[in-house]
């Protein structure tokens, strides 16, 4: 159990913080879209995400209690070094999460104040995320190649959770909207795929273990299925989005 426990807590809080990235995701980019509606667009954009966003969220509150429980002293240690991303991470959740209730309580004079505070706290919620992915992947350490790299992936996770958002929108929409949302998504595709590049060249170049597996034989072999699964995966994400009527057809 002492060899296990480790690897079923970790299997845990990598599902966790995946199904964040995933659900939380998709209304995230949503309200980075927000601008981009009309005023009836933007309503019916919001009721797609409305049953779902609030419980979107808990699941990087699961993640982060597994990390402390289970990993006491990464918590200590990766919060401390990422302690203003993530003070700036939660402004913006904040801001969101006031922004969604009061956008309905508000006059019509006051709905776009609120339509715009909901894009600006979804817009630094998911840039203060692509930092922390950044400065975790290069090993929490500074120096200016660090820190351009994780102000790259900054700039290139809102546009995963911007593909995100709107293929959602492909699946709840139509008409307008559906046509608007198909737009989005052929533009967000590549700077997600860049993203997830860049993500892979720099794994190996700060980690010498993951180094040594990548680029030895037949350790690089077994993992040969990870890029070309990866690559597979991107082509049926293009594939996609360049045929949109299976979303309406519920293929």
């Amino acid at each position: 159990m002492e060899t296990a426990l480790p690897i079923i807590f970790f299997g845990l809080l990598g599902f966790a913080l995946l199904t964040y990235a995933i659900l939380d995701g998709y209304d995230l980019g949503i309200g980075m879209l927000l601008p981009l509606g009309s005023d009836s667009e933007k309503d019916m954009m919001i009721a797609t995400i409305g049953p779902f966003w609030d419980a979107n969220e808990t699941w990087i509150v699961l993640g982060v209690g597994i990390l402390l429980i289970a990993f006491p002293q990464a918590h200590g240690r990766i919060l401390t070094a990422l302690y203003l991303p993530v003070t700036i991470m939660l402004f913006g959740l904040i801001l969101r999460g006031v922004a969604f209730d009061f956008r309905v309580k508000a006059g019509i004079d006051k709905k776009e104040r609120w339509n715009r505070a909901f894009f600006i706290g979804s817009l630094v919620a998911s840039v203060s995320q692509g930092w922390m992915l950044g400065a975790y992947i290069t090993g929490l350490q500074g120096g200016m190649i660090n820190l351009l790299y994780s102000g790259l992936i900054a700039l290139l996770l809102p546009a995963f959770y911007v593909y995100l958002g709107s293929t959602w929108l492909l699946i709840k929409t139509e008409d307008v909207l559906f046509d608007k949302a198909l737009k989005w998504s052929r533009l967000a595709i590549f700077p997600t795929a860049a993203a997830l590049l860049l993500i892979s060249i720099a794994t190996p170049l700060v980690s010498e273990s993951i180094a040594a597996r990548w680029f030895t034989l037949p350790n690089a072999i077994g993992l040969m299925p990870i890029p070309i699964s990866c690559g597979l995966i991107f082509m049926g994400m293009v594939w996609l989005v360049n045929k949109p009527r299976c979303y309406q057809a519920g293929l």
